[in-house]
């Protein structure tokens, strides 16, 4: 069996240079923002918009999916040295059978071309397909059994070198945050300092549109009376429901206790086990997630697409938004799963950047602002 036409994985770029050349890059996407935008949110939440599109996703592969197709093939031997072949110099062919494996992945395409710093001289081979890694096994006759033993040797060494790959994207992405929210605030130091600069010269200054003021914190008091009172007249009981798959619950249940110290009145199940009690789930669910809630944060992740109730959750909230225009779903992802039925154009916050914490500050923010 040869592999000459397999890619030869994590060996043509360094990881650690491509990563750093993406911190690099923080500055150009800080520069571009629309100027304006300083004006209308905070640094955290311009920080956590743009960390999540610089967000790289880790490889994963998905071995209860792998699958296997075969062909008919013309397998050379001339390197079989059990077999009586005259010149061996020239390809010998005889009748075979190839036998691919495919294994799905998902995660960045790119990191199955970068070296990690940890690292053998023996990188697994494959061939780098869309959506998935393919390996293929040529042998003579119809031995398609024997081509299992091949693969399970392959797949080892690429499991090998996943979590030294994965650990560098980890850490990437825990400190892209953070970069990108120091180039932020020196950013609004400078349109400042280029605001003062032209008031200086003594003219009036030109503006293409009149700003609107800045979205300022205001006193924790004055927030929730002014949060009471959106909620009356709009009769509704939450200012934020959560919708998420129970395997997420970690880190949901540090964002809602959070969200609830901030004096947000937040619908999380575990808040709610003596109202639950004894109702129609499925009614009273939909209720909240369609029109007694102001925003409905969604916390995608590949659990979440798998499951019922967060699939009732989501078909409640979008119809409610479909139905009204107003913006009312706020989706964070733990993963890249496709959620069937959100809009490809939704804006999104990226967990894999942002603390519970952090997300539960940027809730309150995104409240706060939607009712001034």
């Amino acid at each position: 069996m040869q592999k000459r036409e397999w890619d030869l994985l994590f060996s043509k770029y360094d990881l650690r240079a491509v990563l750093d050349a993406q911190l690099q890059a923080v500055s150009d996407w800080v520069v571009q923002l629309d100027p304006k935008r300083f004006d209308l949110e905070s640094d955290e939440m311009l920080a956590a918009a743009i960390a999540s599109d610089l967000v790289v996703s880790p490889l994963e592969i998905n071995e209860e999916e792998i699958s296997v197709s075969s062909k008919d093939s013309k397998v050379d031997v001339s390197r079989d040295f059990d077999r009586a072949i005259f010149d061996r110099s020239q390809p010998f062919h005889i009748d075979g059978v190839e036998v691919t494996y495919h294994l799905p992945f998902t995660g960045d395409k790119t990191l199955l071309e970068c070296r990690p710093n940890s690292f053998t001289f023996n990188p697994p081979r494959a061939v780098i397909a869309r959506g998935e890694l393919r390996f293929p096994y040529d042998r003579p006759g119809r031995d398609i059994a024997g081509t299992k033993q091949s693969f399970t040797e392959d797949l080892a060494t690429l499991k090998q070198w996943l979590p030294w790959v994965n650990q560098q994207v980890v850490e990437y992405n825990s400190s892209v945050e953070s970069a990108v929210r120091e180039r932020v605030v020196r950013r609004r130091a400078e349109l400042e300092r280029g605001k003062q600069d032209l008031n200086s010269l003594g003219f009036k200054v030109r503006v293409e549109e009149p700003q609107k003021p800045s979205r300022l914190k205001l006193p924790r008091e004055q927030a929730e009376q002014k949060r009471e009172a959106a909620r009356n007249k709009t009769r509704r009981t939450f200012d934020v429901a959560l919708s998420f798959a129970g395997e997420d619950r970690k880190y949901v249940d540090e964002v809602a206790e959070q969200l609830r110290d901030l004096g947000v009145t937040v619908f999380y199940d575990r808040f709610e086990e003596v109202a639950l009690w004894g109702s129609d789930l499925s009614e009273h669910l939909g209720e909240v997630y369609s029109k007694d809630s102001r925003f409905v944060v969604m916390f995608l992740s590949k659990a979440y697409a798998n499951k019922a109730w967060p699939k009732h959750e989501k078909q409640h909230a979008l119809g409610r938004q479909i139905s009204t225009g107003e913006q009312r779903i706020l989706p964070v992802r733990f993963d890249d799963t496709e959620i069937p039925g959100l809009p490809p154009t939704l804006g999104y916050l990226d967990l894999r950047v942002l603390s519970p914490v952090k997300l539960a500050e940027l809730i309150r923010q995104k409240l706060d602002s939607s009712e001034s």
